[in-house]
C-alpha cells in the first residue's frame, strides 16, 4: 500500500543489562556502542516486568494474506489494538498470543475489524489505528488498559513481532530471530505535529495526535530529533538516548504497542504506525549510522497516541476504562454519532 512519505519497520533493538526498573519515567545516563544481540530483548512466556508476571503475553502477532502485524490485547480479552494499516484490508487474519520459538500459547480467528473512520491510508492524521474482533475471548493472558493522558515527554516499553537487528549494523534488519516477541525502550519526545509544523509547516493531528521518538546511541550526530530542534528555534528537546536499551520500531512491529509504566501497572500509550530514515540529504551531517540500515541510530517511529482515541475505542469495546467514565458522558452525542457510522 501507499505509505505517503513514510515507510514500517521494526524492532532494532539495541541491547541488555539496562533494568526494567531503572527506567521507570525518567532518563538513564546514555551508553553509545549499543551492538547487544538482539535475541537478548525477546519476551518470555509469564515473563514479568516491574514486578508484573505475564506484563505482555498479550502482545499479539497478527497474520493477514501473507503480512505479519502486531497488537495488544485489551482487557476483557475479546479485542486487540492494532493499526489501521495492518486491518484495512479483507484478508482472512489470525491473532496469536505468547509466541516463542514459534509456538503460541493461545491463537485466535479475527473475526471483525474497526478500522478508525477517518483512515484512508494517509500516515501522520492521527488515524492510523484499528480494533479486530476475537472470535472467542481470551481469558488466561492479561489484558492491557489504556492510558489516558498525553504521555510526551515519557519512557516507554515497546513491544512487536517485526524483524529485529542492530542500530550499528550496515544492513537492513532481517527476520533471522523470527518466532519471538521483542521488546526495547525509547522516550516520547515529541508530537508529530509539532515537529512537522517546525520542519514545513505540515502539522496535521486531524484525528489525534501521534508520537515521534527518535533512535539514538548518547551521541548528538544520531540524536536526529534535538538536531531538527536546533534548527528550529528548539520547540521541543530530546536527550541523547536510554543507553543500551534503547530501540526502534521496524516491519512487522507495525500496530504493536508503546506501554508506560503509572508506579503499579503497564498501560498501552501507544500504537506503532510508522518509520522514517530521515536523514539522508535533509540534515548534514547527516545523523543516520548507515543509509543501508533502514532502522539504524538516528532513524524516527511515529505512534498514534491512544488517549486520542478513547471514545472511539470504548464506543466498540464496550469496556470503559475507570477514568474514562466522564469523558464518555460528556461526550455522549460524539459516541452515538460514531456508533452510527459503524453500523
Amino acid at each position: 500500500m501507499s505509505m505517503n512519505r513514510f515507510a514500517p519497520r521494526s524492532l532494532a533493538s539495541a541491547a541488555l543489562f539496562c533494568s526494567l526498573s531503572a527506567l521507570g519515567q525518567s532518563g538513564i545516563a546514555p551508553m553509545s556502542g549499543s551492538t547487544t544481540d538482539p535475541a537478548d530483548w525477546r519476551i518470555g512466556v509469564g515473563q514479568a516486568f516491574n514486578g508484573v508476571s505475564g506484563a505482555f503475553d498479550g502482545v499479539a502477532r497478527l497474520m493477514a494474506g501473507g503480512i505479519v502485524c502486531s497488537g495488544t490485547l485489551l482487557q476483557g480479552g475479546q479485542y486487540v489494538l492494532t493499526a489501521a494499516h495492518c486491518a484495512d484490508n479483507s484478508a482472512f487474519m489470525t491473532a496469536d498470543f505468547g509466541v516463542f520459538a514459534d509456538v503460541a500459547a493461545v491463537s485466535r480467528t479475527v473475526v471483525q475489524k474497526f478500522v478508525h473512520p477517518g483512515w484512508n491510508g494517509t500516515l501522520d492524521t492521527g488515524a492510523d489505528i484499528a480494533i479486530v474482533r476475537l472470535d472467542v475471548p481470551v481469558s488466561n493472558l492479561r489484558g492491557i488498559r489504556l492510558s489516558s493522558t498525553n504521555d510526551v515527554g515519557k519512557n516507554y516499553l515497546m513491544a512487536g513481532y517485526g524483524v529485529t537487528g542492530r542500530g550499528d549494523a550496515t544492513s537492513d534488519p532481517g527476520w533471522a530471530d523470527w518466532g519471538y516477541a521483542h521488546y526495547g525502550y525509547n522516550t516520547f519526545d515529541v508530537t508529530s505535529q509539532v515537529f512537522n509544523d517546525a520542519w514545513d509547516g505540515s502539522g496535521d493531528r486531524s484525528f489525534g495526535e501521534t508520537y515521534v521518538s527518535d533512535y539514538d546511541n548518547g551521541t548528538l550526530l544520531n540524536n536526529t530529533l534535538q538536531r531538527v530542534a536546533d534548527l528550529r528555534s528548539n520547540p521541543w528537546s530530546s536527550n541523547a538516548g536510554l543507553g543500551r536499551g534503547e530501540s526502534l520500531i521496524a516491519g512487522g512491529d507495525s500496530g504493536g504497542g508503546d506501554f508506560v509504566w503509572n508506579g503499579s501497572e503497564w498501560l498501552l500509550s501507544g500504537v506503532h504506525s510508522w518509520g522514517w530514515q530521515f536523514c539522508g540529504g535533509r540534515v548534514s551531517p547527516s545523523c543516520d549510522f548507515s543509509a543501508s540500515n533502514s532502522a539504524s541510530y538516528g532513524d524516527l517511529s511515529g505512534s498514534t497516541a491512544v488517549f486520542s482515541h478513547l471514545l472511539w475505542i470504548h464506543s466498540i469495546t464496550a469496556v470503559p476504562e475507570p477514568a474514562g467514565w466522564t469523558l464518555m458522558l460528556a461526550g455522549g452525542v460524539l459516541l452515538c454519532g460514531v456508533a452510527r457510522c459503524r453500523q
